[in-house]
């Protein structure tokens, strides 16, 4: 399986440099949803197994369980699109996330088979499932009174908490990273595949081709096709000879 991470041309400096993707943090989230993990704390939350807990460790509880979901991060690409739209061609990705100061960033390409794990802590992966309507997380079906009840939590609702958003991004496509651990990265030394730069911004492209000495992996987006627009990806070698041969025609009064 392909995927697809959008970034900024200074943040892919760093990830190319160290051929590593860091975890980010919940507060970088853009999704007013993901940055609150809305819960359903009710009444009849308190009881477990017809036993009431007492409101202060409830009320603990639910304090833990939120300090439990900021622990985790995430790493997050974009897949195929199913309309036959490969994943690096989203123009909507572009302008949310590879754009620095007006500058044009980068799509890096990944063969998901050869990314790497860290081998100590457990790495939940998938795609995203978006719904319609959110259904806020009720917070039940542990015994609040034991000491790690807010991990016990967290981990029975893994899939409801971190891989559920509102349909409203679905143009995002994601495949989503996630774990719980600090200062941790995805070693991806052999699993870049494919460099896309958009062709609207000369000075990345020809940043990155003092940065990647492998030029062959670097692709030229551009917006092709006469009826329809769409980003069409071209090899960089093919890109700079048609430039020198448009430029040729040009001062020759041929266009």
């Amino acid at each position: 399986m392909k995927l697809y991470h959008y970034t900024t041309f200074t943040n892919f400096c760093s990830i190319w440099i160290q051929q590593k993707l860091k975890f980010s943090e919940w507060t970088n989230c853009n999704d007013i949803f993901e940055r609150q993990k809305i819960l359903n704390y009710t009444q009849s939350s308190k009881e477990f197994n017809g036993k009431v807990c007492p409101l202060n460790i409830f009320k603990k509880f639910v304090s833990d369980v939120f300090e439990e979901i900021q622990k985790f991060k995430q790493v997050s690409f974009t897949k195929d699109y199913r309309d036959g739209i490969e994943g690096f061609a989203s123009p909507m990705m572009w302008g949310h996330y590879a754009r620095d100061y007006q500058r044009s960033g980068i799509c890096i390409e990944l063969d998901a088979s050869k990314i790497k794990m860290p081998k100590q802590v457990k790495i939940y992966k998938r795609g995203i499932s978006y719904k319609k309507s959110l259904i806020a997380t009720h917070v039940g079906g542990v015994d609040a009174e034991m000491d790690n009840a807010a991990e016990i939590f967290v981990k029975n609702n893994i899939y409801q908490l971190f891989f559920q958003k509102h349909f409203h991004w679905k143009f995002e496509n994601e495949y989503r990273f996630i774990c719980k651990a600090k200062d941790i990265s995805l070693d991806i030394t052999d699993a870049i595949t494919s460099v896309y730069v958009l062709g609207e911004d000369d000075i990345t492209l020809q940043s990155v081709k003092r940065i990647i000495t492998d030029t062959e992996r670097i692709s030229f987006l551009n917006v092709g096709g006469l009826k329809t627009l769409k980003l069409k990806s071209t090899n960089l070698f093919d890109f700079e000879t048609v430039i020198e041969e448009m430029k040729y025609l040009s001062s020759h009064g041929g266009i």
